[in-house]
């Protein structure tokens, strides 16, 4: 049975995707109690999210489970996109290693695997229950000031109805969110609504020689159309739907192989699964309600030409984990809390329109405007294809509880390939999060001397923040000293021309400082953000 009105959770979670199950893996391991509710007693069967990037994979580290991942993902292939003439119109790439998060920019992966691995870690924490076949089926707000909580109305697998409290609630329920229909919250249209039919498929081994060895963008107005390499024999089309076959909920395969002809015979793939789906671009209005807040699909939706609806969707689940727990520990106020929809819904909003500009060069369906487009974009890159950095179209955080919003802050925070200072080539090179738990951070390029960390001990208490340096020498007591292995920090230093960084535990840049006397000053201005008193 649920928890009851008698004994009120931190944190219930309604909804058991990769969101909710991350969330849930975030909490627990900070110690909430949390109860998780799905109606569904089984791991989407229909595909969904393909690829995930460099950040995502830095939570699922956080999480515990990148290892278990390990044979259920592949990186990410440059990324063609074909125009009219069959000729490359844009290139796609994720750059050289060193990569700036220690993971590759991006991965393509399996869904169901992934899903399975968050399950296994969040059934490992003690203090998270999970409830799969619960509905929930109402939501009462309550007030945050009064810490009184919220209440949700619970019908078991059985039938029966019970009602829970909790502090706060987070709905992770999907598109459709029950959750944000009770509470009259609305999504605000952003002007993108295309229908598509995404088909997964497993290619006989000996067929995948045959097949594109990158991903293409088919950006032909005939039929656009998405091809792209996942791990093992796993390869997914993705086909705009015409309009007499827009309204069809589920496409016959017979239909299917016809689509797929110009590159596959029924003798040498199978049909793993296929949907259709309107790729829709819409974002929250309001992102919380007293104490219920939402996050992933039931927050913001868009189209997948970026492969960003479950990253995003993970990023609110990092941006409101460390949040959650400062205000139930009593470390920050409840409105902490309001920046999550301050700092969430315009990154979300600046991630969708790159994500619409990519969509309108491929959804073109007019062939004169398309045989401009390809014209225009061909002599926008001096008539020469070049290669674009995939992650450098995303952005970092401008608003809510930054410093200054200028960069770097509200980008994610490096994490080079450290060594333990001293430990020589002998010590374990590692990545960096691996020797640091998570919570604030003041990571700086050289050792501070022991006069200045008693200056700032109050603040750092306040924050709770650990002090990092990258100086391959002995350091005063409280101080992690590391030595990376690229020099990758080194040069992010000396390319923002700081001498420290005050990163979040959420890994982005709080702010800089550009020399020891200003290490001070930030971190008052962290606590006054924050609402933390720094004596």
């Amino acid at each position: 049975m649920p928890p009851s009105l008698n004994a009120p959770l931190d944190v219930a979670i309604v909804g058991f995707g990769p969101v909710g199950a991350s969330l849930a893996a975030l909490l627990g391991q900070r110690g909430r109690r949390v109860a998780v509710f799905d109606k569904s007693d089984q791991i989407y069967p229909l595909p969904r999210a393909f690829a995930l990037d460099h950040e995502a994979m830095r939570t699922f580290q956080q999480i515990g489970i990148a290892g278990a991942l390990a044979a259920h993902m592949t990186p990410y292939r440059p990324t063609l996109y074909q125009g009219c003439d069959g000729e490359p119109i844009q290139h796609f790439d994720m750059g050289p290693s060193p990569y700036p998060l220690a993971w590759a920019p991006s991965y393509t992966f399996n869904q169901p695997a992934l899903e399975a691995a968050l399950r296994e870690a969040v059934a490992a924490l003690p203090s998270v229950q999970v409830h799969l076949g619960h509905e929930v089926t109402d939501v009462e707000e309550g007030s945050p000031e009064a810490c009184d909580g919220a209440v949700l109305t619970v019908r078991t697998p059985q039938g029966e109805v019970s009602q829970l409290r909790a502090r706060y609630v987070v709905a992770c329920d999907g598109g459709t969110s029950l959750m944000r229909k009770r509470l009259g919250l609305r999504l605000k249209s952003l002007d993108f609504d295309e229908p598509w039919i995404v088909v997964d498929m497993h290619v006989h081994e000996s067929k995948l020689a045959d097949l594109p060895a990158t991903n293409i963008q088919y950006c032909h107005p005939s039929r656009p159309c998405t091809y792209v390499v996942g791990p093992g024999t796993h390869r997914r089309w993705e086909f705009l739907l015409m309009p007499d076959e827009a309204e069809q909920r589920e496409m016959p395969h017979d239909a299917i192989w016809k689509l797929l002809a110009p590159w596959l015979a029924p003798t040498e793939a199978r049909i793993w699964r296929a949907a259709t789906y309107r790729f829709h671009a819409v974002v929250l209005e309001q992102w919380r309600k007293g104490s219920v807040l939402l996050a992933g699909d039931s927050a913001h939706q868009m189209p997948p030409f970026l492969a960003q609806g479950m990253c995003q969707g993970l990023r609110d689940a990092l941006n409101l984990a460390w949040k959650l727990d400062a205000v139930l520990d009593g470390r920050a106020s409840d409105g902490l809390l309001d920046s999550y929809g301050t700092e969430r819904g315009p990154q979300v909003e600046e991630v969708t329109a790159t994500v619409k500009r990519l969509g309108q060069i491929i959804c073109e369906r007019d062939p004169v405007r398309a045989a401009q487009r390809d014209r225009e974009l061909r002599a926008q890159q001096g008539n020469q294809v070049k290669v674009q950095l995939r992650q450098n179209l995303l952005p970092g955080i401008r608003h809510g509880l930054i410093d200054s919003g200028q960069a770097p802050e509200g980008t994610p925070f490096p994490q080079p390939i450290v060594r333990v200072a001293g430990a020589g080539a002998a010590g374990d090179a590692q990545m960096m999060d691996e020797l640091v738990p998570p919570g604030f951070l003041l990571v700086m390029r050289d050792a501070p001397a022991a006069a200045q960390l008693a200056q700032w001990q109050g603040a750092l208490a306040a924050l709770r923040a650990r002090i990092v340096c990258m100086a391959d020498a002995a350091s005063p007591p409280g101080v992690l000293s590391l030595s990376e292995a690229d020099g990758l920090l080194a040069r992010w230093f000396e390319q923002h021309g700081c001498r420290a960084a005050l990163v979040r535990p959420d890994h982005a840049v709080y702010g800089v400082a550009k020399d020891t006397d200003g290490i001070q000053a930030l971190l008052q201005r962290a606590c006054m953000r924050l609402g933390v008193a720094c004596d």
